[in-house]
């Protein structure tokens, strides 16, 4: 009796070692950029422990509350994760708090009943197609289209006019076809291709909703009298860069968390960077994709970062964003016959990512990858600016069950289809 005590103890002990294990191969080969993390995170024996900016303690995860927090960041939103994180501070969880966050912790991602006739029945996938601009003034201050003659010597009306937003909203609208066929229920997080999340178009928030938000953030003391006063005083171009851009983020990613996708993908298409100003093509052509991951030790600063930070430590979503990511590159390339990247295409691959295991898919510290609640896919399918794909991506001559298309965006389309069809049904 007594050896199979000890033996429970050692299987129980082990268990719980590999949790923190699990945890700290994570944070080495996903989260710990180039090392900056090192004096802001300490993993020991049974408890990792994050440092405030002067290195004292400040959150202590104990390795029997992994399993449970990890189930109660992926089923909670981030106001109840806000909270708790505010109240743990160093100490153990107490059995009360033990039941309540088991309770709070409810798998709202289960699935009913299956139907054997639609294999997606019951998942639901978030998509966001980046940007909003759909017009060149609009896109003068996102700096997101293509606007050129190709060739004003022997094809002088041959114009090259893409809109990245409009690209990636039909894009989108495919996806959402192809996967609800097979059962699964999808949301887009915005309504048209000229749209924001806000349902509506930069000049029309400016117009009638800039003043309201932001009174309303200053009387809940979000931004400052002083903050506000500037914020109101700026150019339109200036405020979407230093204001809109993220609060336009952080709503995608609102809608696509409540919405407790079973997996999301934010779907956007690339340019050359040594191509600026784009006003001329390029022979260059990668497909990659991003998770997250490659924090900075500037990045732990900020409060709600560290919640964020503490949910992909803890969860495997980064784990199966991954092998999600890879599944989708892999079709890119075998769909569209591009190459896949690798960290030496582009500069900021080298810089600001981290290599995974797998080929063409990199971590890197984007605003969606970050704040989406569950496993992704930043998909960056091919280089618009490419010399053959910036005529075939003004095509519209295909009809697919009712959505105009060109070639090029249906087979960008089937990979992310394909993708996380196998990716959910392999969980």
């Amino acid at each position: 009796m007594f050896r199979i005590f000890l033996l429970f103890l050692f299987l129980t002990n082990n268990i719980l070692s590999q949790t923190i294990q699990k945890c700290k191969f994570r944070f080495d080969k996903y989260l710990n950029y180039k090392n900056t993390l090192n004096n802001r995170v300490i993993f020991e024996k049974n408890v990792i422990y994050l440092l405030d900016d002067k290195g004292n303690k400040e959150t202590a995860i104990y390795e029997n509350e992994i399993a449970l927090l990890a189930d109660f960041f992926s089923n909670s939103d981030f106001k109840e994760q806000r909270h708790f994180i505010k109240q743990k501070g160093l100490k153990n969880l107490s059995k009360q708090q033990f039941d309540s966050i088991k309770v709070k912790g409810v798998n709202k991602r289960k699935l009913s009943k299956k139907d054997k006739n639609l294999k997606l029945a019951g998942y639901r996938i978030a998509i966001d197609p980046g940007h909003s601009a759909a017009n060149l003034t609009d896109a003068k201050i996102e700096q997101k289209f293509l606007y050129f003659v190709k060739d004003s010597v022997n094809s002088p009306n041959d114009t090259i006019k893409l809109f990245e937003s409009v690209l990636t909203f039909n894009t989108a609208l495919l996806v959402k076809k192809m996967l609800e066929e097979e059962g699964a229920k999808v949301l887009i997080t915005r309504n048209q291709d000229n749209y924001n999340s806000f349902n509506c178009n930069y000049n029309y928030w400016l117009k009638y909703h800039k003043h309201r938000v932001l009174d309303s953030l200053k009387k809940s003391d979000i931004i400052s009298v002083h903050e506000h006063k500037r914020l109101i005083k700026l150019k339109d171009r200036d405020l979407f860069w230093e204001f809109f851009r993220d609060f336009d983020l952080n709503n995608r990613a609102k809608i696509m968390n409540d919405f407790f996708p079973h997996a999301s993908l934010v779907i956007h298409y690339n340019v050359d960077e040594k191509n600026n100003p784009w006003k001329q093509t390029t022979k260059k052509n990668y497909t990659m994709a991003f998770i997250g991951g490659a924090f900075t030790r500037d990045n732990l600063t900020n409060y709600e970062n560290k919640i964020h930070f503490l949910r992909l430590l803890l969860t495997d979503q980064l784990d199966k964003s991954e092998k999600l990511a890879s599944s989708t590159v892999n079709l890119f390339n075998k769909y569209l016959n591009i190459p896949i990247a690798s960290q030496h295409h582009a500069d900021y691959l080298a810089e600001k990512c981290l290599n995974t295991t797998s080929s063409g898919v990199f971590s890197r510290n984007l605003n969606m990858c970050r704040l989406i609640n569950s496993p992704l896919v930043y998909g960056e399918s091919l280089y618009q600016d490419h010399e053959t794909e910036c005529v075939e991506l003004m095509k519209m001559d295909l009809n697919y069950k009712g959505v105009k298309t060109n070639n090029r965006l249906l087979n960008v389309a089937k990979s992310y289809s394909q993708a996380v069809t196998n990716f959910l049904l392999q969980e």
